[in-house]
């Protein structure tokens, strides 16, 4: 288990037209954020999220190319190769109310966004390969 306290809060909304993954981490990386946590709401215009097959060990990524709703963005910040590493999830729906959700991928295209990014002091989480869970790149188990 890792102990952080918070640190300064960051208030973003981000650029219409956007991607909505490397929106968040220009601000995270420009912001110097670390470590932190991330929530977020608003509609993106055409969206990528995936999802992780444990056999295939590789990303399955669903693209939908119509307006949607961001019912809950919620993520972290922590390092990995030594630098901000922003991994987000997202619940989605559309005009008709289906819910869509997944990983975070390039290829969100942002309508609008708002999103709060709360900073986390102390040592930030290290991800790193996980064995145990096909290679993902996870912070370390604190058994």
């Amino acid at each position: 288990m890792y102990e952080l306290k918070t640190g300064r809060t960051f208030l973003v909304r981000l650029a219409p037209g956007s991607d909505l993954l490397e929106g968040i981490t220009e601000k995270v990386v420009r912001s110097g954020v670390r470590a932190g946590l991330i929530s977020g709401i608003g509609a993106l215009r055409k969206a990528a999220v995936g999802i992780f097959d444990e056999k295939t060990q590789e990303y399955h990524i669903n693209h939908i190319d119509r307006e949607l709703e961001i019912c809950a963005l919620t993520g972290n910040v922590s390092l990995k190769d030594s630098e901000p590493f922003v991994h987000c999830h997202l619940t989605l729906s559309d005009r008709e109310g289906k819910a869509f959700g997944g990983h975070c991928i390039s290829g969100c295209e942002v309508f609008v966004c708002e999103l709060t990014i709360i900073e986390l002091l102390g040592d930030s989480p290290v991800r790193e390969p996980q064995d145990e869970c096909g290679g993902l790149a996870l912070w370390p188990r604190q058994d």
